[in-house]
């Protein structure tokens, strides 16, 4: 994330959101802070069993250990699809968009 962008960041589009932040503690604290306050405030649950966290491959194995135990979230790999599109690190390859190629595809 640059540098000057909020601590948190978001995509969000009806029931689903993607959070974008740092793996450091203080980040951590902060999204299970504002995510508990949404629970609290909005009378609905974040669903952990559908909750997942991604990290890049070089992360140490400890930030992975950290992050699941302080929030409870599984872990999966990239690349993954959100709304269609999909979402990775690094070289584009044209794999990722094959599902999304093939949508457009049957559309015209």
């Amino acid at each position: 994330m640059p540098k000057l962008s909020p601590p948190i960041n978001h995509l969000s589009y009806a029931d689903d959101m993607i959070l974008f932040y740092l793996g450091e503690k203080k980040s951590v604290g902060m999204v299970i802070k504002v995510l508990r306050e949404y629970e609290r405030i909005s009378g609905q649950m974040v669903n952990l069993n559908k909750s997942f966290f991604y990290l890049h491959d070089n992360t140490p194995l400890i930030v992975s250990l950290r992050l699941r135990r302080m929030t409870g979230i599984k872990q999966r790999s990239f690349p993954f699809t959100y709304l269609g599109c999909p979402v990775f690190y690094g070289r584009k390859k044209l794999r990722y968009f094959d599902d999304l190629l093939k949508k457009i595809q049957k559309r015209l």
